[in-house]
């Protein structure tokens, strides 16, 4: 399938557009991107079933002010920061570790149209995926909170709506961080540990510093800014951690771009 994506794009030349089409052709052939959908969307809701079931079966009078539905339903997609981040660590580290990225090179010879390519790929279908992950945890988890006589949220809430869109864009940026971790790593099992510590492990450390410092860090500011409605523990504002998490993406992807331009292949 690389050799025909690869006589596709020498057939039509390497612009933008023809890259593009090349590596969604290429993302879409490929089993491991079917299969890291499949789990995160299983995995996404079999979490918030179990989140939202845990939280339902408490007295009316035991949620209070600080209750947030929304937050809870969204606690589901804690599976997808890491599927959704090993997706776009995939896609590149995938090429490199069997070699076809010399083909990819070949028929696109501009580097940085290449990896354009692949970032717009990969950041449309984490997006579109992101999304619909969101609203679907967000209906499922606010249907067993129902059913188990628990408050619930909706779309027309203050706030609700916001965080239900910004989580799915939230996805769609993890994604981002981890391609250009991919490019720069390489290699696929170092890549992927790598976004793993730098999502998960040091957040952890960092919460055992003075003052926190690791609510600064991607998955917290999904989890306690991002998803929530209701003010949290070191919650960072919402416009704030959008901020932080492009300019996380933007670094990834320079470094990313300095990598391809300056390696061999």
């Amino acid at each position: 399938m690389t050799t025909l994506v690869t006589l596709e794009a020498r057939r039509t030349g390497y612009g933008l557009r023809q890259a593009v089409r090349a590596e969604a052709l290429k993302l879409a052939t490929l089993r491991s991107t079917l299969w890291t959908i499949a789990a995160t969307v299983l995995g996404g809701a079999l979490v918030t079933v179990l989140v939202t079931n845990s939280a339902s079966h408490h007295p009316r009078n035991w949620y209070g002010g600080w209750w947030d539905p929304t937050n809870e339903a969204l606690g589901g997609l804690i599976i997808a920061t890491l599927s959704i981040g090993f997706l776009g660590v995939l896609v590149a580290s995938g090429e490199y570790g069997t070699g076809t990225i010399r083909s990819s090179l070949a028929a696109i010879p501009r580097r940085p149209v290449l990896l354009g390519a692949k970032a717009a790929v990969v950041g449309g279908l984490t997006l579109a995926l992101g999304e619909v992950l969101a609203f679907a945890c967000f209906g499922i988890g606010q249907a067993v909170l129902a059913a188990g006589g628990a408050p619930t949220a909706s779309l027309g809430q203050t706030g609700v709506l916001r965080a239900v869109l910004l989580s799915g864009v939230f996805l769609s940026m993890l994604a981002l961080l981890g391609l250009g971790i991919g490019v720069v790593v390489r290699h696929t099992a170092g890549a992927l540990a790598t976004y793993a510590g730098v999502t998960f492990l040091v957040p952890l450390l960092l919460s055992r510093v003075g003052g926190n410092p690791g609510r600064y860090t991607p998955v917290p500011l999904l989890n306690n800014s991002i998803g929530a409605v209701v003010n949290q523990p070191d919650q960072v504002p919402v416009l704030l951690a959008v901020a932080l998490m492009t300019g996380y993406c933007a670094v990834a992807l320079a470094l990313a771009a300095a990598s391809i331009l300056r390696r061999d292949a």
